[in-house]
């Protein structure tokens, strides 16, 4: 009887991207797969030796924007220490003994491809930290080469090594485990995915010359077999069959030799251990005994004493191994709910300890549901606490919401998968994928509106503020707020998200920051006047007390209220330094460097400033806060006389602004680089550029923008005689504003005052 036929965990020839499997594990593998192949960031498969994760970076290839440039890969392991620099680097004629020829190297070869790095543990450490350059700069330079050339390629590395305990023991870079890992690919063996090994092996068989078929019992044995060797043993042990097997049926009988050769013995010991090695937790003995106990009371429908007879023990044992269990799950709550009250006075730090204790307590029982819910509470809060202390793009953070996912489905109400989509939000947000944040909010409030529960409302109009006002779209997010009854937040109302967030605060920000671009300034005024109410509260949330800060001195800074600004600016930077949240520290010195230029003190807010961005917001935000960053950089070096500097600054923020489509201040971005070819006497070139930002800001909305664009402009028309001109420049870009909202519409209105008393005097 030949099994059922289902396509396995293998390349499909008609699609080689796609591979089919029933497990939860392998499920949930290919989900993450379909998830992170989109994005350009470079991730990290681990997994066993024989596990496929060599077709694991093809299906992110094959699914990514690159799937018709090369695939290239490389066993790190595989090549001569000697030669490993220059097989990835590539090296210039002469440049050592037998360099005959300019050679490319892989990250050459590849080109905007996708390059596998394949057993990256066994990458000589001395390489690594050349291999961290070329992550972080996107270039490289072949040996004996003067001249860097661009790597345009994503990494993928693969590894069946533990790379944090190689780290520990000096043998990997930690920074570069962190640049690789963004993202982490866990690709289960085949223990996990036991209900797949029928599937394999009718695919395996399938592609042999000779055609086998297989028994139900033979199809049973192998289900039941060990497999340290993972899915490339089965393989194997399928080709063997097709050559050496008598009949072309197998069955049971055909089957025990094979298996015996293989194992290395009549009784497969050597690999029934190895298969308890592989199982989760640190203490394998206790995991061990806790799966036999498991799975004798399973066959016995929970009767202690048929199970203590199958196990060749008495009834008290198991009890008392059971009461011991529960012994360490009482532990693991305990954990849990100390954590928990440490999160809730922000102290995420301290709460990281406990929850990786009350995970480790809990790893041996996996399959119990209330475990499980343990597990879910646990990972969701670590990668909390994680954010909170490291960033948002902290790869254990990320991973540890991967695991609530998965261990969430058919556990948790929808409500608390909402929750996890929030934390996959902020990812997709600070790394500015805004197509995919929208995409996530947008089913944030789906989901949301179905439950109708207020946390997951609050937090998915927020999530979908937040992700329209960087797409510059600020009318549209204000009436998303509006439709969440979230405009107007109070000076008391507390709405606290599931990832520890005040949600009032950021819906305060977002309304502030969105009015003020939208041109509703006494909207914008009202709202930063609540948040320094909300910031001076005594005993506040020390994350909302970020929060309020960072919205408040931001708005300061649009306002140009210097004299708040830099006291707003100084405590976020204190509170943020106090509390370990290294993003807003960040952030708190982008405004006091602002602070700092309009007092004149331009080298000292220049170093502040991208201290905060490079150190800080990059590597704990990822690239949110870029544009508003380039343009306030871009003032200081006008306002220091270093308009070459900032025009070339600006060229390239301009583009990368454009690529991420993070378009809120895209037309004060073009408004400052026009006036750096301008002060360069480049008049044509400014001309342009302000007639762009102008056309810029109206299709946006963007009033502060417009008003700029049409002042400047206006003042470069009156320099070459064009007087009639600019007061129509300046009658289109004010109008229906109010002239003295703020001090950039107040100067563009003094100015078509000032056109208008010269044109009148002139023609007099």
């Amino acid at each position: 009887m030949r099994a059922t036929p289902v396509i396995p965990f293998a390349h499909n020839k008609t699609n080689p991207g796609a591979f089919i499997g029933a497990a939860p594990a392998f499920r949930q593998l290919v989900r993450l797969i379909d998830r992170v192949a989109p994005t350009d960031h470079p991730l990290l498969i681990f997994g066993p030796t024989g596990s496929g994760k060599e077709l694991v970076a093809r299906r992110v290839h094959m699914r990514s924007s690159r799937h018709d440039e090369p695939f290239v890969d490389v066993n790190c392991g595989a090549i001569p220490e000697h030669l490993v620099e220059s097989e990835l680097f590539g090296h210039v004629k002469g440049a050592f003994t037998g360099a005959a020829e300019n050679r490319q190297g892989l990250f050459q070869q590849v080109g905007k491809g996708t390059l596998l790095l394949d057993e990256i543990g066994e990458l000589p450490l001395a390489l690594q930290p050349k291999l961290l350059r070329v992550l972080e700069t996107r270039t490289f330079r072949p040996i004996g080469s003067s001249t860097n050339l661009r790597f345009e390629g994503r990494v993928v590395a693969a590894t069946h090594r533990d790379l944090r305990e190689l780290s520990r023991e000096g043998r990997f870079r930690e920074d570069l485990f962190y640049r690789l890992a963004v993202f982490v690919l866990a690709v289960p063996g085949l223990e996990q995915r036991v209900e797949d090994i029928p599937a394999l092996v009718e695919h395996f068989a399938s592609q042999q010359a000779r055609i086998l078929e297989f028994s139900p019992a033979a199809l049973r044995r192998l289900s039941q077999h060990a497999w340290p060797g993972h899915i490339r043993q089965l393989r194997n042990l399928i080709s063997q069959l097709s050559v050496l097997a008598e009949s072309t049926l197998v069955d049971v009988d055909t089957l025990e030799p094979f298996l015996a050769s293989e194992a290395g013995g009549p009784i497969s010991r050597a690999n029934l251990a190895d298969m308890l090695l592989q199982l989760d937790g640190r203490d394998k003995l206790a995991a061990a005994e806790d799966l036999l106990i498991d799975r004798a009371l399973e066959r016995t429908a929970g009767n202690k004493s048929a199970a203590a007879t199958l196990l060749g023990v008495g009834r008290k044992t198991i009890e008392r191994r059971l009461k011991s269990r529960e012994e360490h799950h009482r532990e693991a709550r305990k954990c849990l709910e100390h954590a928990t009250a440490l999160i809730e006075e922000s102290h995420f730090a301290e709460a990281i300890p406990p929850l990786r204790r009350c995970l480790d307590v809990l790893q041996a029982s996996h399959e119990q549901d209330a475990v499980r819910r343990l597990q879910f509470d646990a990972y969701r809060l670590l990668g909390m606490s994680l954010r909170s202390v490291h960033g948002w793009l902290y790869a254990e953070a990320t991973a540890c919401y991967a695991a609530a996912l998965s261990i969430g489905e058919g556990i948790c109400d929808p409500t608390e998968i909402a929750a996890i989509q929030f934390g996959v939000w902020t990812t997709q947000l600070t790394t500015l994928q805004l197509k995919q944040a929208r995409a996530t909010a947008q089913d944030m409030l789906q989901r949301a509106q179905n439950s109708r529960d207020r946390v997951s409302l609050d937090e998915a109009h927020v999530a979908m503020t937040n992700t329209l006002f960087w797409l510059g779209d600020s009318e549209e997010a204000l009436a998303c707020l509006a439709r969440g009854e979230l405009l107007g937040v109070a000076r008391n109302d507390m709405r606290t998200g599931s990832q520890g967030i005040d949600l009032a605060s950021l819906a305060l920000t977002f309304e502030g920051l969105a009015a003020y671009q939208a041109g509703a300034f006494g909207q914008a005024r009202r709202a930063m006047e609540m948040l320094i109410q909300r910031s001076s509260e005594p005993g506040s949330h020390a994350l909302a007390h970020a929060v309020n800060l960072q919205g408040a001195s931001w708005l300061a800074c649009l306002f140009d209220d210097a004299e708040r600004l830099g006291h707003l600016a100084s405590e976020l930077e204190s509170v943020s330094i106090a509390n370990g949240f290294a993003f807003y520290r960040g952030i708190g010195q982008i405004l006091r460097a602002c602070h700092l230029s309009a007092r004149g003190h331009s080298d000292e807010a220049e170093t502040v400033m991208l201290d905060g961005f490079d150190n800080h917001v990059v590597c704990n935000g990822g690239a949110l806060f870029y544009s508003f960053k380039a343009w306030q950089h871009g003032e200081l070096l006008l306002r220091a006389g270093r308009a070459q500097t900032c025009e070339a600054m600006l060229a390239a923020a301009v583009d990368e602004t454009l690529a991420r489509q993070e378009r809120v201040y895209l037309g004060e971005l073009l408004v400052t680089r026009a006036r750096a070819q301008w002060a360069l006497g480049d008049l044509t070139s400014a001309e342009q550029g302000l007639r762009a930002a102008l056309s810029t800001a109206l299709a946006f909305g963007s009033v502060p923008a417009r008003a700029d664009a049409a002042r400047y402009l206006a003042e470069l028309l009156r320099s070459t005689g064009r007087l009639g001109e600019a007061i129509d420049t300046l009658e289109r870009g004010l109008r229906a504003l109010p002239t003295d909202s703020t001090s950039r519409v107040a100067s563009a209105a003094a100015l078509l005052a000032e056109l208008r008393h010269a044109l009148s005097h002139d023609n007099a």
